[in-house]
């Protein structure tokens, strides 16, 4: 016959299951402190556990963790079955997720074997591994999930990140591989009636070339696929992403733009689209990206970081401010990849270059995704005093990569900030080195060598620099960053004939980035004396990028400049002798 004790527990668990963890938390409290009759340790542990399932519902992670360390305590001194302590084992595992304890996580969850682990808990076994760089740990805990999972479940994050660390694709399943590299296994599940997906295997391959940084690759590898899924969003904001670290940020932007009118209340890319906004001085639309998502999805890290932007654009000129967001945000999500170079980049538009290498250095190291397809880490309700809240993908907490192409490794825009950051410092021997390390990855990439001539050029190689940008150019006439930095090259060497020869020539190459070019052309034609080009040019950007600053700025340096011809110098010393 059931005691009160028995009614009790009964009580706890059906509102723990119903989500009423208040009213759980507060019965629990009184049925792990009841005393008035001896139960057995299976009866005391699973009390325990209740508790600490009302604890974590109320997010109180650390409470959570020590009563279902009681829970273990109690089962352990009876010397209980060990499959017994497995379920208490992963829910400690869980609240030292949340608590952003990777090592106390993986002492948890290896303790428990893989048949008696949910999926979820052996990808992030397979996750933590990877982000502490143990690759090898990594590759095996991967493998194992694909090789468990053949047959009836495809996981295919774990496709993706064994590409990412250099697996061949088509070993994936390796389990009963011949020599030949033939998969037996494969016939089987045919002939079971599974089913194999051709467009698993492109997007596999996407993931392979961005891991060896083979990116016009991967950019051809997902325009094939978006050529037979033209609207999905995942391949969209990885091409977008793609695009716009390959310098072609229009079509990049128009790729942004497409995911917007799609699918208006997802904030996944808005911070790569807003920072995309912001370098291109696209403030209007920035704006409106920013109250757009922070109406739709107050809850998620990107808008605040479209909400940092904007702040700190001239117009608003609120950096300080800007930072704050930032700061805050960072406190929630300490990785997350948009928040990190945001900050960068805020960091290198007020020259303070330290801080900006030190964002740069974290995303090196922590890049987990590819421009909005981003962390989700924190439990729910974290950062309720600014609006974020943190939720997991995998509902665990260890802060999964969401299919990126980049997915742990650091963009090439990682390694351009680190290069002007070094050279916004003067350590022209460490922005060479970040310089020849994109280029090392990157060998027949003209914006790695684009960086090197940049490097070069404020030093006494400037010759050689030359070289590096021209080389750029012949690879891609395309490239922005080589045409923008040869003609600043030209610029400083006060050779403005061949500043105005290399972007006349070079305007009908460009489809991306023409407002820019626009730009330095007027500037040179300023530069020679020739004002009403110069005033034309500048008038042609602001055609395009109605708020570009360097195009107003151009045109205030022009009248400036014939407000002080018109000015009478006997006239003044006149007004002075009065």
């Amino acid at each position: 016959m059931p005691t009160a004790t028995d009614s009790l527990r009964e009580e706890v668990e059906a509102l723990v299951k119903e989500g009423l963890f208040q009213s759980a938390w507060t019965l629990a409290s009184f049925l792990t402190s009841d005393k008035s009759m001896k139960k057995k340790p299976e009866e005391e542990a699973k009390d325990w556990a209740l508790f600490g399932d009302a604890a974590f519902g109320l997010e109180s992670f650390s409470q959570a963790k020590g009563f279902y360390e009681k829970a273990l305590m109690v089962l352990r001194n009876s010397r209980c079955e060990a499959k017994s302590l497995f379920p208490i084992l992963l829910r400690c595992a869980d609240c030292a997720l949340r608590l952003r304890d990777s090592e106390g996580a993986l002492e948890f969850l290896t303790n428990v074997p893989f048949d008696h682990r949910p999926l979820r808990h052996s990808l992030c076994i397979a996750r933590l591994y990877e982000r502490s760089g143990k690759r090898e740990p990594a590759i095996q805990a991967y493998q194992e999930i694909i090789n468990r999972t053949q047959g009836h479940l495809m996981v295919v994050e774990a496709l993706q990140a064994l590409a990412r660390l250099g697996i061949n694709a088509r070993v994936f399943g390796s389990k009963g591989r011949n020599r030949e590299g033939r998969n037996p296994g494969r016939d089987e599940k045919e002939r079971k009636g599974g089913k194999t997906y051709p467009f698993v295997q492109k997007l596999v391959a996407v993931h392979g070339f961005a891991a060896k940084y083979k990116l016009g690759l991967a950019l051809t590898a997902l325009r094939d696929l978006r050529s037979a899924f033209p609207d999905n969003l995942a391949l969209m904001l990885r091409q977008a992403t793609l695009l716009f670290d390959l310098g072609q940020t229009d079509e990049a932007l128009d790729l942004f733009r497409r995911c917007r009118s799609l699918f208006p209340r997802s904030s996944l890319g808005v911070d790569t689209f807003a920072l995309a906004l912001r370098t291109t001085d696209r403030q209007a639309e920035l704006t409106r990206l920013m109250r757009q998502t922070l109406r739709s999805a107050p809850e998620t890290p990107e808008p605040w970081i479209a909400v940092a932007l904007d702040l700190s654009s001239d117009q608003k000129a609120a950096p300080k401010k800007a930072l704050e967001v930032l700061g805050r945000l960072l406190q929630l999500h300490p990785n997350h990849p948009g928040a990190l170079l945001a900050k960068g980049y805020l960091h290198l538009s007020h020259n303070d270059g330290k801080r900006a290498s030190s964002a740069y250095q974290k995303v090196k190291v922590y890049s987990t995704g590819m421009g909005g397809v981003s962390d989700r880490g924190g439990g729910p309700g974290a950062g309720a005093n600014i609006g974020i809240v943190g939720k997991t993908n995998c509902g665990c907490g260890c802060e999964p990569s969401v299919g990126s192409a980049y997915s742990f490794l650091p963009r090439f825009s990682v390694f351009q900030g680190l290069v002007e950051a070094y050279l916004q410092m003067h350590e022209n021997k460490r922005a060479l080195g970040a310089a020849k390390q994109a280029h090392q990855l990157m060998p027949h990439n003209p914006k790695s060598l684009t960086l090197i001539g940049l490097v070069l050029s404020q030093s006494d190689l400037k010759e050689k620099a030359c070289k590096y940008f021209k080389s750029a150019l012949r690879i891609d006439p395309k490239c922005v960053d080589a045409v923008d930095a040869l003609s600043r090259f030209y610029h400083s060497e006060k050779d403005y004939d061949s500043m105005i020869d290399l972007l006349k020539g070079q305007m009908n190459h460009f489809s991306s980035r023409r407002d820019l070019l626009h730009v330095r052309l007027g500037d040179a034609y300023r530069l020679k004396g020739r004002i009403d080009l110069a005033l034309e040019e500048y008038h042609k950007a602001l055609a395009l990028t109605p708020d570009m600053r360097e195009a107003v700025r151009g045109i205030e340096m022009v009248e400036n400049a014939g407000k002080e011809e018109d000015m009478n110098p006997e006239e003044i010393d006149d007004e002075d002798d009065m």
